[in-house]
């Protein structure tokens, strides 16, 4: 298997998987207002033992997530774009290890409202929470300096890091606005289909 084959596939299994795992999370919870902290820490206390093992796969895709864009960056070396695609990267991967905190603070948080914690396990979640804005911010961000970068290049479809940059942008003023909206979807999905888009692009010129 060549790098570049390797590349590809993370870059379209990783977001599919993450996205997948928070929405599987989501449904188990039944879809509770995540700007409703108290609604989101009933869920997870009434579902802790799937809010662990969920939201710990989520964390192995980012870590696969993570190991596809380097083999990007790689791929780019030497190219217009490859000192903005380096520091994008850079700043996600700085994120998403705080975003790893968020992560290890709700896992934690339901165990603790579960037992019976409820006044510890919200002060553990929302503190999770802020972690989690700031850094899905950061996340963010990088994805728009990524696209920039993609776009620099010129070595995939114009749209792809047309999407990447507009809603990287958007997620991550939306996230410092306002985490638990609903609008940071938007952000997740456009990061998600800019990533599988690059990797199938990147598979196919491997081909």
């Amino acid at each position: 298997m060549s790098s570049r084959t390797m590349t590809g596939r993370l870059l379209i299994l990783s977001p599919i998987g993450l996205m997948a795992s928070w929405i599987i999370w989501g449904s188990v919870l039944g879809f509770p207002d995540a700007g409703d902290p108290s609604a989101m820490l009933a869920g997870m206390a009434a579902h802790a033992e799937a809010t662990k093992w969920l939201l710990g796969l989520a964390m192995l895709f980012v870590f696969l997530l993570t190991g596809g864009l380097v083999g990007l960056r790689s791929s780019m070396t030497g190219g217009a774009g490859a000192d903005y695609a380096t520091l994008g990267i850079l700043i996600m991967a700085m994120s998403a290890t705080f975003n790893f905190g968020e992560i290890a603070a709700s896992i934690a948080a339901a165990k603790t409202a579960a037992a019976g914690g409820g006044s510890m396990a919200m002060t553990i979640y929302i503190a999770g929470n802020a972690i989690g804005g700031l850094s899905s911010a950061g996340i963010m961000l990088g994805t728009a300096i990524l696209g920039y970068g993609v776009c620099v290049q010129k070595i995939f479809h114009p749209i792809i890091p047309a999407v990447l940059i507009a809603t990287g942008l958007f997620g991550a003023g939306m996230a410092l606005y306002d985490y638990g909206s609903q609008l940071m979807v938007i952000g997740y999905m456009g990061m998600s289909l800019g990533m599988v888009a690059m990797g199938v692009s990147t598979l196919r010129s491997s081909d």
